[in-house]
């Protein structure tokens, strides 16, 4: 069976708060593809299919609750970054910096 493949114009237009309800499975699912989380997923099916099958985000949401703070807030800032307009190394690099300035200030 063929990998299924999303598509940006696959996901419906994002015009309010219902139309982002409605679209919200389909980024999750989306953004759970792309950075292959099925691979850790302890969804078998994810797995099989090498995507994610789960239309709230589950698989998403349960690796970001494992990862360490630190890395779940340079992911966070990276992701900020990006839909700043960074390119994804400086993107990564200032969400590195950002993080590393917190834990300096604050200890952790």
């Amino acid at each position: 069976m063929p990998k299924r493949r999303n598509t940006p114009a696959a996901t419906p237009p994002i015009t309010d708060f219902e139309s982002c309800q409605r679209a919200r499975s389909a980024l999750f699912r989306r953004l759970t593809d792309q950075l292959e989380i099925f691979r850790v997923c302890p969804n078998r099916i994810c797995k099989r299919r090498r995507a994610c099958q789960d239309a709230r985000g589950a698989c998403f949401l349960a690796v970001l609750r494992a990862m360490p703070d630190d890395t779940r807030r340079s992911f966070a800032y990276a992701v900020e970054n990006r839909a700043n307009g960074l390119d994804p190394d400086e993107a990564i690099a200032q969400a590195e910096a950002r993080v590393a300035k917190e834990i300096a200030r604050h200890g952790e």
